[in-house]
């Protein structure tokens, strides 16, 4: 093999391990023990939210779809803890709107089941990529300094969100 095949065969596996390491890392962005990631994002009130503005709370942020049978059933229980959180604790819903039909349809679904939790618009699928979100619901526990405790795939309760946020 000459000189120049060589370093562009090199070249070529370098740059793909290169990639492959950066993917690795993204992957693992945010797990258990590793600060939250900040976002910005508007409610489904026209208003913004910006996570950083939370600290100081235990955050309950769950990530979830109109579509989703296990988000529909997950949000009585949602509902219910919101009814008997504490003072130090902000429920959050993330809509991934960009999986949705439609941004009104979104606000009907919410309109019409009556959510009274605070609910953010993930619009252009940021946030989720950003919390490599890959199955729904999901649910991140995030304690007062900002940092996640608690990473839940799949549906949760009422009890379960009372005693992860009891562990804290």
């Amino acid at each position: 093999m000459n000189k120049a095949k060589f370093f562009k065969v090199f070249l070529f596996i370098f740059l793909l391990t290169s990639i492959e390491m950066n993917n690795i890392s993204k992957v693992n962005a945010l797990n258990e023990g590793q600060e939250a990631s900040d976002f910005r994002l508007e409610t489904n009130k026209n208003q913004t939210i910006r996570l950083e503005d939370l600290k100081g709370k235990t955050i309950v942020l769950n990530f979830w779809t109109t579509w989703c049978t296990y988000c529909q059933e997950e949000l009585a229980e949602l509902q219910t803890f919101y009814e008997e959180k504490g003072d130090n604790v902000e429920l959050i819903a993330v809509n991934l709107t960009s999986s949705e039909r439609s941004k009104q349809g979104v606000l009907h679904f919410i309109k019409k089941s009556n959510i009274p939790f605070t609910v953010l618009l993930d619009v252009k699928g940021e946030v989720a990529e950003q919390y490599k979100i890959i199955g729904l619901p999901t649910t991140f526990i995030i304690d007062k300094k900002g940092n996640i405790k608690k990473k839940i795939l799949g549906p949760i309760t009422s009890e379960m969100l009372h005693k992860q946020i009891d562990q804290l």
